[in-house]
């Protein structure tokens, strides 16, 4: 069985991700923090992290919020506050290389101003990139 993801309202996806989105600005200042003193007791430095080191563990903490979320409970909790879940077009739950997959096109997607969400409107499924491109679907949960 195919679920179907009409009944989702782009309102309701920007909310939840607005909803994760500041949900994930703890999570960053936790890991941060953690790498940080991490970085303390190794070299007794006390400064910031390598960029490249510290946009890898934003990038790194970030998917694996989603992914986790995603597929031990097929949603996150701004997915949760907003009814919604996320499905793999078969109905089951998602594997890891959705995951993967959907995140590295949500980036696309935000790198884009959001644009990209827009073709929800015009696809007959009313399915966004990420969708068509990781082969899951929002539904109303």
């Amino acid at each position: 069985m195919e679920p179907t993801n009409k009944k989702v309202s782009l309102l309701r996806i920007v909310a939840a991700t607005v909803y994760d989105s500041l949900l994930m600005l703890g999570v960053w200042f936790l890991v941060g923090s953690l790498a940080l003193g991490v970085k303390f007791v190794f070299t007794g430095e006390v400064s910031s992290l390598n960029p490249i080191a510290g946009m890898s563990l934003v990038i790194l903490s970030t998917w694996l919020y989603f992914a986790m979320f995603w597929i031990y409970g097929g949603k996150t909790l701004g997915m949760s506050s907003w009814k919604l879940r996320i499905v793999s077009q078969d109905g089951n739950q998602i594997t890891i290389i959705q995951t993967i997959i959907r995140f590295l096109s949500n980036i696309f997607t935000i790198s884009l101003a959001g644009i990209p969400l827009f073709l929800r409107r015009i696809n007959k499924n009313n399915s966004s990139l990420s969708d068509l491109l990781s082969k899951t679907s929002i539904t109303s949960d």
